[in-house]
């Protein structure tokens, strides 16, 4: 039995479909060009994209003149979403680069959590943290970049991943020391009234005890920032860098034994840091 034939269409219509897919193929260009860039550091890939050179060039040609008929158009917008699919195939949807970037950020935001958490529970600063601390400074640019690959994108979740487990093994650590502890978190209603009353000696006794509890109401409430929804890029920067600073507050308040320790100026600092996260917060 012959094949039925495709239906005529009027010479708009193919004026139109030639229109439509000279357009997909500029994007499907366009895209092709980006991925080669993106994927510069991964031979492999480059050589897997290279090789949609052929059918891209073969593209090219055939979109570049108008269909003679329904069944051509058709058969040339097939040919364009064979391609794309390829594509997607080799470098991965743009879906695909969402869900990647969106659990980087999240891993992100947990261990950010994670290491303040352990501030906030009384530790005092150790070399194992600052090296935490450390690393989520050298990965916060990586997972703030709007332009990664996909490959780019799961190598760098397998380096939160490492660097999330480093931050969870400090939890154990943390626990092992209730002295200190205690010594940050205490929440005693009598501090106000032994500062009052015990003479001078007392008196920085005191102040890092309403200092360890202003520290923790500022830190909790970062750690409900970055441990609520999804954080706007723009806040990541402001956010480490807060971060950073409650790191050296709360040194200061641990350490009974620094030199010029000055009560009124910690605790202004610690009032800059409140405001200045309840600013970003209304932005």
């Amino acid at each position: 039995m012959a094949q039925a034939a495709s239906p005529a269409r009027a010479p708009s219509e193919l004026t139109a479909c030639a229109a439509a897919y000279k357009q997909q193929y500029t994007e499907l260009a366009q895209a092709h060009e980006l991925e080669l860039r993106r994927h510069a550091m991964h031979p492999l890939l480059v050589a897997r994209l290279q090789g949609l050179g052929g059918r891209m060039q073969a593209l090219r040609a055939v979109t570049a003149r108008a269909p003679r008929n329904a069944a051509e158009c058709d058969k040339n917008t097939q040919t364009l979403a064979e391609v794309r699919e390829q594509l997607e195939r080799i470098a991965g949807s743009p879906a695909q680069l969402g869900e990647c970037t969106a659990a980087n950020r999240q891993t992100y935001t947990e261990m950010q959590t994670l290491l303040l958490g352990l501030q906030t529970g009384g530790q005092g600063a150790t070399p194992p943290m600052e090296a935490a601390a450390g690393r989520l400074d050298q990965l916060r640019a990586a997972v703030a970049r709007q332009d990664m690959s996909l490959a780019d994108c799961r190598q760098l979740g397998a380096e939160l991943g490492e660097a999330h487990a480093q931050v969870q093994r400090l939890a154990p650590a943390a626990a092992a020391r209730p002295a200190a502890a205690a010594a940050l978190t205490s929440t005693a209603p009598s501090a106000a009234a032994a500062a009052a009353g015990a003479g001078p000696a007392a008196a920085p006794s005191a102040c890092r005890e309403a200092q360890a509890r202003s520290y923790n109401e500022v830190a909790q409430a970062y750690a409900r920032v970055v441990g609520g929804a999804a954080i706007p890029v723009e806040w990541m920067a402001p956010l480490q860098a807060l971060s950073e600073r409650l790191m050296r507050l709360h040194a200061a308040i641990a350490d009974a034994a620094a030199p010029g320790w000055d009560c009124d100026a910690v605790a202004r600092a610690l009032a800059r840091e409140r405001a200045e996260l309840a600013a970003l917060t209304r932005r």
